[in-house]
C-alpha cells in the first residue's frame, strides 16, 4: 500500500515536471517567434517613388500622392470628407485574374485610415478584376473626415502575399498574407496638406 502511494506520488511529480517543462518550451517558442517577427519588421526595406516592389501576388510601384477635390471618375468627394489619392502601377503576377488588392497598401501615419477605393486610370472607372501580366496605372483613394489631420507626406507600407501549394487548413493551394514587404514615404501635394490643416 505504501509502495503504491509512493508510485502515485512520483507519477504526480513527474506529471508536474513535464507540464512545467512544456510551459517553459511554449513560452520560449512564443518569445522566439515575437523576436523573429520584430526583427523581420525592422528589416522591411524603404523604397523610392516609382521603384517596382515585389509583393508576391502583385508587382507595384508607388508614384505620387495628392489631395484631390474630385474622385478619379469625376464625382465630387463625399460632403464632409477630404480625399487623398495615390497614383501607382499595379500588375497581377499570379496566374489568374484577381480583385484581392484591398489591403495591399496601408497608410501608416493616418490614424484609422479606411480601405482605399481603387480606380483604373485608362477608363476612370472603379477597378474590378486585374488580369494576369497586364500592368495598369491605378489610383487608390482614401476618403477621410474633413477635420482629420493630414500629414505633409504619406508613410506607406506594401503588404505582401506568399503562394503556398498546400495550406495547413484546407491542404489547398492559395495566396496568404506575409506582412509588409516594403515601405515608402511620398510627399503629399495639392491643397492644404499640412499637419492639422482643416
Amino acid at each position: 500500500m505504501v509502495a503504491n502511494t509512493e508510485t502515485q506520488s512520483r507519477r504526480g511529480r513527474l506529471r508536474k515536471l513535464i507540464a512545467g517543462a512544456g510551459g517553459l518550451v511554449a513560452a520560449g517558442l512564443s518569445l522566439g517567434y515575437s523576436m523573429y517577427e520584430r526583427r523581420e519588421s525592422e528589416l522591411v526595406p524603404m523604397v523610392e517613388a516609382k521603384e517596382t516592389i515585389d509583393a508576391g501576388r502583385w508587382q507595384v510601384a508607388l508614384e505620387s500622392a495628392s489631395i484631390i477635390a474630385l474622385m478619379p471618375n469625376g464625382v465630387k468627394v463625399t460632403p464632409g470628407k477630404r480625399a487623398i489619392a495615390l497614383e501607382m502601377r499595379l500588375e497581377n503576377a499570379s496566374a489568374e485574374s484577381s480583385n484581392i488588392y484591398g489591403d495591399l497598401i496601408k497608410v501608416d501615419n493616418i490614424k484609422d485610415a479606411p480601405r482605399p477605393t481603387f480606380f483604373l486610370d485608362r477608363d476612370r472607372n472603379l477597378l474590378g478584376d486585374l488580369q494576369p501580366v497586364m500592368p495598369e496605372t491605378i489610383t487608390a483613394v482614401w476618403e477621410l473626415p474633413a477635420d482629420a489631420p493630414v500629414p505633409s507626406s504619406l508613410d506607406l507600407s506594401v503588404q505582401g502575399e506568399a503562394f503556398r501549394p498546400r495550406d495547413n487548413l484546407y491542404a489547398a493551394p492559395g495566396w496568404f498574407p506575409k506582412g509588409p514587404v516594403a515601405k515608402a514615404v511620398l510627399p503629399l501635394s495639392g491643397g492644404a496638406s499640412v499637419e492639422g490643416a482643416p
